[in-house]
């Protein structure tokens, strides 16, 4: 009987143990910003809105998959800031990783930059504004799916 304790006592610590390990990993993936980096803007603050632009909420900032259809800042751009040898890593990430955790990482690096969201575009008013060609935008897109895009830390 005494053994039966001490081994029902070893596994209860050991889920417990393995619990905690498992939430405080789910905590940390929520702050994680992966290999994005944050390209800050200063300039004319006249952007272009739009009608239809799809808005995804399931994020730490509302993403808006179009130009949005009020007025907005944009603090920053949001890029993949992996290069050379790191690029293997990226295209593998691309085909594998799925677009929902990059996407996580996008709205989390706008969270911390103070944005109140993402707009993701490859309207060409964005483009000639940052001065960007479509080449531009696509080698330094974090979003594979949306890789002729820029991605776009606002304030509205």
């Amino acid at each position: 009987m005494r053994r039966m304790s001490l081994l029902s006592g070893f596994v209860v610590a050991g889920l417990i143990i393995v619990v905690s390990a498992y939430a405080k990993s789910s905590d940390d993936k929520s702050a994680k910003t992966g290999d994005t980096t944050v390209v800050a803007y200063s300039g004319a603050q006249s952007w272009p809105t739009g009608t239809s632009a799809e808005i995804l909420k399931d994020y730490a900032v509302p993403v808006y998959k179009g130009l949005p259809d009020k007025q907005y800042k944009v603090v920053g751009r949001i890029i993949d800031s992996r290069s050379g040898v790191e690029e293997v890593g990226k295209a593998f990430e691309d085909t594998f990783g799925g677009q929902k955790h990059r996407l996580r990482e996008c709205t989390n690096q706008a969270k911390q930059q103070g944005g109140d969201a993402v707009v993701v575009t490859d309207d060409d008013r964005v483009l000639k504004t940052l001065n960007l060609s479509r080449k531009e935008a696509k080698d330094s897109s974090p979003l594979a799916k949306d890789q002729h895009s820029v991605v776009l830390i606002v304030k509205f």
